[in-house]
């Protein structure tokens, strides 16, 4: 069994059960090209039940590595992410709506429940959309790709040619100068 299966009836009725867990990264895939996970995944869980019917609240950190937008390097960053859900029975082998996002509901078929997917979307939602090494990262060299943090390759940028929106500024010159004429 993997370590985030529980099985229902094992979960005290009306009581609050605590567990901390230790996933294997290997249990989870986060499915994306730039990122995945580099130590085990580590996590307080909340599950409490109502007959069949269980609530589960819990967070979770991991290591993942991903690679610097400025200087393309990779390195490793700490997500944390929670999850909160509530799982009913069903006997339907797929429900027409496994879940619903509105609500929260979640379904589970037999006596386990699965909280790998849960999981997964909570820690890939906090991986970082333009991820940099530090705050103070020099990046790539413009004109030889050399990685300005690790070697200075003497090359020459003037602060206009540096800017992503020279090119940009130089247009509206010309139209400035267009519309003076």
């Amino acid at each position: 069994m993997k370590t985030l299966e529980f099985i229902v009836r094992e979960i005290s009725d009306s009581q609050i059960t605590r567990r901390e867990v230790w996933v294997p990264s290997a249990e989870i895939d986060l499915a994306l090209e730039e990122a995945h996970f580099v130590a085990d995944i580590h996590g307080h869980l909340e599950l409490s039940r109502r007959v069949e019917d269980v609530y589960v609240k819990g967070s979770f950190s991991a290591s993942v590595e991903v690679e610097c937008r400025c200087c393309v390097e990779p390195f490793a960053t700490t997500v944390s992410g929670d999850i909160e859900a509530q799982f009913y029975p069903t006997d339907v082998a797929t429900p027409s709506e496994p879940w619903h996002a509105d609500t929260g509901e979640r379904y589970y078929l037999g006596d386990t429940i699965d909280l790998s997917e849960e999981v997964r979307q909570s820690l890939m939602l906090e991986i970082p959309n333009w991820p940099l090494c530090s705050e103070e990262c020099k990046g790539l060299c413009p004109q030889c790709g050399e990685n300005r943090n690790v070697v200075d390759c003497g090359c020459q940028i003037s602060e206009e040619s540096s800017s992503p929106f020279a090119a940009l500024a130089d247009l509206l010159d010309q139209s400035d100068r267009a519309l003076e004429n």
